[in-house]
């Protein structure tokens, strides 16, 4: 596969990632990660990936919405690098009751298996209202 086909399924990838997470696919999720798949939360948290899709199956069925800004891709052979920010909006972010929006600073590392992009890492940081002097 050419290096534009490729970059171009690793965007579609990480885009239909997010709107999976958003609406709690199941399948898409799943589908989509690797078997060594680890995650950092924008709480802290470090899940393997039975913990994480554990995590995300909770999330079916909310209404939280997702879009992605200032991304940066980086390819590496079969890995990937993806950098950005995501805002989420529309409640159920952090848990089903939260009405928060909220803004994240992402790390996401990709590996190229089979012919497709799977998720094998990702590292989330809040983004607060601050700048530094």
């Amino acid at each position: 596969m050419a290096q534009d086909a490729r970059r171009g399924a690793l965007d579609a990838a990480f885009h239909r990632f997010g709107e999976a997470w958003a609406a709690g696919e199941m399948e898409v999720l799943t589908d989509l990660l690797s078997p060594t798949y680890t995650h950092n939360d924008a709480t802290g948290a470090h899940l393997n990936r039975a913990e994480w899709l554990a995590y995300a199956a909770k999330r079916t069925g909310r209404a939280t919405q997702i879009t992605f800004r200032g991304v940066a891709t980086r390819i590496f052979g079969d890995m990937a690098i993806v950098t950005g920010f995501n805002d989420m909006s529309g409640g159920g972010i952090l848990n089903a009751q939260d009405r928060r929006d909220l803004s994240i600073a992402f790390t996401q590392v990709w590996r190229w298996e089979d012919g497709r992009w799977l998720r094998e890492a990702f590292q989330a940081t809040p983004v607060q209202d601050q700048t530094y002097a």
